[in-house]
């Protein structure tokens, strides 16, 4: 190859190159900002609820599904109210409400409890909490007693008496991360119907109005930790935690989640953010129907205006793209989805599926055509073995019903993105590489706010966008996305990538 002929290709090879490097950086960047944009969200919530004295923990009980498991434990009967859950004692004994701990409670400095009920007849209901996991579980099994009609008892757990199940005393509780139970007795055919428990603390909070950008009761850092924290900070249910500058989304979500272990009330801030007890800007909930309602509009226009020919490839790519950013981007895949946005998703894949029946833009097979095809593909996996080597652990056993599902989900994904994306940017003109870094990129950014594994789908994506536009079978890639992936979780998990997880669900 001659000079003049090698300086152009190596030039369009450190582009290349330096595009991956600035895009990895993206993602990390991107994941760092959007998680210290949901940290200083959270200390708002919490901060405005303590200014204005309200339950920082509270439990609405409607439907089964606001109970662990979605049921009630024991001989009872549970039905659904218009104004609660209804419970119907059918024997006389004891049953028990496990109440939901997304994250850890605090009822050292919350030790008020307070109870919206109704009862058919007099009863008595008692408390169960374990600490963690590996501790023991603590009854106190007669804490309120139920009167007949209406009522709003407030009970202090500080007050009970708390024994294990062998009979040895317990400590009133302090933090709880692990279980947290109601324990009513009534007698038999009786009902008592319960709607509302909160936590309550017994004096009003005394923070500033504003708390500044340097303020901080607990500053982390390289040089500081949980431990180094002053006997007031220590003894404070509310201590401002301050995150430490340039921390990686990774690391901010295990200082939150440190701290919240010894203060669940912990005000935890990102370095260089101050708070306010303002009321937020974000977008109104209610505000996602109209918004999908367009996108639906629009993606509706677009079958009625599709031709053979692929006119519009950005738009199409625009139009595919759209649904699943802004439910995964957007912060909308959470424990609780919105349902909008999952709309927007499955419309953007029914549109999809729907445009590539009526006309396919790019050749491209299921299957393989020999075992190449599946060498290639394969090519990533030794990188995900490289990976669990060097920063994983041992292999935990997956749910076989999760391994299943997650090769539909890879041949999913990899159908939307190489198949029905790249195949209409392959239509714009660009060139090849560039092609390659926007499937990759977009793949990337479907992974949003969890920047390792984004920084990983954006490397492995690169490859299989590659591979497809040379040999262009999606089976393959599909089932290497699938191991790749299922290694990851199963052994990577925990150091170098916290989770699988995407959107919202990334901060649990």
């Amino acid at each position: 190859m001659s000079t003049s002929r090698a300086r152009p290709h190596f030039a369009a090879t450190a582009g290349f190159l330096l595009a991956v490097v600035v895009l990895f950086w993206a993602m990390a960047a991107i994941s760092a900002w959007v998680t210290r944009t949901r940290l200083a969200s959270d200390a708002h919530r919490t901060y405005a609820a303590l200014r204005d004295d309200q339950p920082l923990w509270r439990w609405t009980l409607h439907h089964a599904s606001d109970l662990v498991a979605g049921r009630a434990f024991g001989p009872v009967n549970l039905a659904i109210d218009r104004d609660g859950l209804r419970l119907t004692s059918l024997d006389g004994a004891p049953f028990e409400l496990g109440l939901p701990l997304a994250s850890p409670i605090d009822l050292g400095h919350w030790p008020l409890i307070r109870l919206h009920l109704h009862s058919s007849g007099a009863g008595t209901l008692g408390l169960t909490y374990q600490r963690s996991e590996t501790s023991t579980a603590c009854l106190a099994a007669d804490a309120v007693r139920i009167a007949a009609g209406d009522s709003e008892p407030l009970v202090d757990v500080r007050s009970l008496t708390w024994r294990t199940p062998n009979g040895a005393p317990c400590p009133p509780p302090q933090v709880v991360t692990y279980m947290w139970r109601l324990r009513p007795q009534l007698p038999p055919g009786d009902s008592l119907l319960i709607d509302q428990v909160a936590l309550l603390a017994p004096g009003a909070a005394s923070r500033a109005a504003d708390i500044g950008k340097d303020v901080a009761d607990i500053r982390l850092g390289p040089d500081a930790s949980l431990d180094g924290a002053s006997p007031a900070a220590a003894q404070s249910g509310t201590p401002v935690v301050r995150l430490p500058e340039d921390a990686s989304a990774e690391a901010m979500l295990n200082w939150r989640d440190q701290a919240r272990q010894r203060w669940p009330a912990a005000l935890i801030l990102p370095f260089g953010l101050s708070l306010q007890p303002v009321a937020g800007s974000s977008m109104p909930p209610w505000l996602d129907w109209p918004v999908v309602a367009i996108y639906l509009a629009w993606l509706g226009w677009l079958l009625r205006r599709q031709t053979r020919e692929v006119r519009h490839p950005w738009v199409e790519v625009a139009a595919i793209a759209a649904g699943p950013l802004w439910l995964i981007a957007g912060l909308r895949w959470s424990e609780t989805p919105s349902i909008p946005g999952i709309v927007a998703f499955t419309s953007a894949l029914v549109y999809a599926g729907w445009s590539e029946w009526k006309r396919r833009p790019v050749a491209w097979r299921w299957v393989a055509r020999g075992w190449s095809d599946w060498l290639w593909a394969f090519v990533p996996l030794p990188v995900a073995i490289t990976l669990v080597l060097l920063d994983g652990h041992g292999l935990t056993a997956l749910p076989l019903l999760h391994v299943a599902a997650y090769f539909g989900w890879a041949l999913l994904q990899q159908w939307a993105m190489l198949a029905i994306v790249m195949g209409r940017l392959q239509h714009t003109g660009l060139p090849r590489p560039a092609i390659v870094l926007v499937t990759a990129t977009l793949f990337g950014l479907l992974h949003t706010p969890n920047g390792s594994l984004m920084q990983l789908c954006l490397v492995a994506e690169l490859w299989w966008a590659w591979r497809f536009l040379k040999a262009p079978r999606l089976l393959p890639i599909a089932v290497a996305h699938a191991l790749c992936a299922l290694l990851v979780e199963s052994a990577l998990t925990g150091h170098l990538l916290r989770s699988l997880q995407v959107s919202a669900r990334f901060f649990l």
